[in-house]
């Protein structure tokens, strides 16, 4: 933020008093100017409506290998007798030993786990044009800021297909990042994101499915295609970039509604 000041002067004094100050005012505007020029976000106060919240399980195990080992010890006696000759000695004796060993196996072992995310849905609605967003996000540690809108009005930033929400939890303010899933505007229509390219006949569902097919990486639709025909009333998770690295999803990709707009089409 620009820092304005005004420095002492002498002569004429009222008249340079009001040029820095009118000058201070000029360099504040133009900054707030600016920096409202480079937020693109909408921003507004929306009011929490009917929510949803789902607990996911995701179970894991690992198993180590058995593994053995031994340990030997020898220990023994010599008797000999030796017999010189010039340079040359020869040794004749008898060895008596004993070699006792030990030996220790570790069973192989299973470890087993489960790790629990939570979807967070909620219908919020901007309380100045009526229009509707369906929001969800996904609470996969426990010091996520993902939580359930619990009703009540709350600050939002909108840009694109995410939306932040600003309230308390507990007596701390936090900002929590949501999808929208569904935009319904206060004329009645319904569209996903800035697109409509569903086909008359879909459902809503059937719809935003469709589109937001349309907007996946190769990756997330190559395994879409794959995931959702084997497993029609399943969810795909989503992005698969990191899901292969072992991080947590930020989607659940509804298989049913796709499928049945892909038939409708």
């Amino acid at each position: 933020m620009p820092s304005c000041f005004l420095s002492p002067v002498r002569s004429p004094g009222v008249n340079m008093l009001r040029i820095g100050v009118l000058a201070c005012v000029v360099i504040l505007g133009l900054s707030a100017v600016s920096s409202k020029a480079q937020d693109k976000k909408k921003h507004m106060v929306v009011r929490a409506g009917t929510s949803s919240q789902q607990v996911n399980n995701h179970p894991w195990s690992y198993s180590s290998p058995g593994q053995s080992s031994t340990n030997c010890s020898t220990n023994g006696n010599v008797n000999a007798t030796g017999t010189t000759i010039g340079n040359t000695t020869d040794v004749n004796g008898t060895v008596n030993a004993n070699t006792n060993c030990n030996s220790t196996y570790t069973p192989p072992k299973t470890t087993t786990g489960n790790r629990v995310t939570v979807d967070n849905a909620a219908w919020v609605t901007d309380v100045n044009s009526g229009d509707q967003y369906l929001i969800q996000c996904s609470a996969n540690w426990a010091a996520s800021k993902c939580s359930q809108l619990t009703g009540g009005e709350y600050h939002a930033a909108q840009e694109g297909n995410t939306m932040w929400i600003t309230g308390n939890k507990g007596m701390k303010e936090v900002t929590a990042k949501y999808h929208i899933l569904r935009y319904i505007p206060s004329d009645g229509s319904s569209t996903v994101g800035s697109t409509n390219r569903g086909a008359v006949l879909l459902t809503e569902d059937e719809r935003f499915a469709s589109n937001w097919y349309n907007e996946l990486p190769v990756e997330d639709k190559e395994y879409v295609n794959k995931f959702c025909p084997a497993n029609p009333k399943d969810k795909a998770r989503l992005p698969r970039a990191k899901i292969d690295a072992g991080q947590p999803a930020e989607r659940a990709f509804y298989c049913e509604p796709w499928i049945s707009a892909k038939a409708k089409q």
